[in-house]
């Protein structure tokens, strides 16, 4: 196993403006194929990789949930992030 990279070079998402969560969850998943990093690493690290308004979602969604796998986050973040706005300004920036 290759030594995972630094936090500093991980993608970080706030959800606000024009955020992207599908390259975010991408970037975190060739990470864990090129790195082999564990899914517990990823959640670990998932407080200092979220910012301001998503930062204050993954609290809340944490206490309440608890701990979990990469997978259900990134279905969590989807089902947030992937709202009607989102679809709309995708399908209409081509």
């Amino acid at each position: 196993m290759k030594e995972a990279p630094q936090l500093k070079e991980w993608p970080t998402f706030t959800g606000e403006g024009e955020y992207d969560h599908m390259s975010f969850i991408k970037t975190i998943d060739m990470l864990q194929e090129d790195y082999a990093i564990p899914d517990e690493l990823i959640t670990a690290r998932l407080h200092s990789l979220f910012e301001k308004s998503a930062k204050r979602w993954y609290y809340g969604i944490r206490q309440t949930n608890g701990k979990n796998t990469w997978s259900w986050w990134k279905q969590e973040i989807i089902t947030k992030w992937a709202n009607d706005a989102w679809r709309y300004k995708i399908e209409n920036a081509f």
